[in-house]
């Protein structure tokens, strides 16, 4: 009687071949901004950041004008929008902007100076700053009128001159230890809500 020999495999390790998701490729142009700027980001200093092909991000881009696209809501959500809706429950404007200042400076604002820098040369990344910018001077300027009962004008020149501080800071010192950051975004926050309070906005 002829036996016939059955092998039975092992089951194959399908997660370890599964190739990253998009999220990954995000990641990676997330990292490469920070570490070494906007000018080398490319396709195939990703493939070389992940190790894999151009198939591979073929497989979940269409082109990089298309990833692109998707790195810039991805930067606009992580860094804007999911830090104001943590914070949009808080109703004291104290303490509403300390859980802000806390959070955003738990972000790697290297990032944002290389997508700033980017901006300076290229007319979508510039369009996505700008609507960044303005939903964060918005925010501040909402708590500007809470705190300090101000009329719309004067709480939005407050926030303005608030966010350039901050943003100037990390133009001007893109290396300074996050303590001192800290320290002195607290004394210009706390010395502008103080005068808000007093002055009622007559800047």
């Amino acid at each position: 009687m002829n036996l016939i020999r059955v092998t039975i495999m092992p089951p194959s390790d399908t997660k370890s071949k599964k190739t990253p998701g998009g999220q990954s490729w995000l990641d990676a142009a997330m990292k490469i901004l920070s570490e070494e700027g906007f000018q080398t980001l490319n396709i195939p200093r990703l493939c070389r950041k992940l190790h894999l092909t151009k198939g591979s991000f073929y497989h979940h881009f269409k082109s990089f004008e298309a990833f692109k696209k998707q790195l810039l809501s991805f930067w606009e959500k992580d860094f804007t929008q999911d830090i104001f809706d943590e914070i949009k429950g808080v109703e004291d404007p104290e303490a509403q902007y300390e859980m802000l200042f806390n959070l955003a400076f738990e972000k790697d604002l290297a990032i944002d100076l290389a997508i700033r820098a980017w901006a300076q040369t290229d007319n979508q990344v510039k369009d996505v700053v700008t609507k960044v910018d303005e939903i964060r001077i918005s925010l501040l300027t909402e708590m500007y009128q809470k705190s300090s009962n101000l009329p719309l004008e004067a709480a939005r020149n407050y926030a303005v001159i608030d966010y350039t501080g901050y943003i100037g800071f990390y133009s001007l010192f893109p290396d300074a230890p996050d303590s001192w950051a800290r320290d002195l975004a607290s004394i210009q926050t706390r010395a502008l809500l103080s005068d808000s309070k007093v002055t009622r906005g007559q800047i």
